[in-house]
């Protein structure tokens, strides 16, 4: 018999989806702004770099 508990795909890689990431934060009372979560599902094939970009580009402040 195996001690080796049963993992789902997720936690095998570590990996943490947005859903499992937005009830934790749920608890902490945190939720999404419209905005923010459009920018995520648009953004939602683009590699992490690009992902930071997009997010970055919304919310740094423009020169005049």
């Amino acid at each position: 018999m195996s001690k080796t508990p049963n993992l789902t795909g997720n936690a095998k890689t570590g990996g943490l989806t947005q859903a499992c990431a937005e009830r934790i934060s749920a608890v902490d009372g945190l939720v999404l702004s419209r905005r923010m979560r459009k920018l995520l599902a648009e953004t939602k094939d683009q590699p992490p770099e690009e992902r930071r970009q997009a997010i970055r580009a919304q919310f740094t402040r423009k020169s005049a």
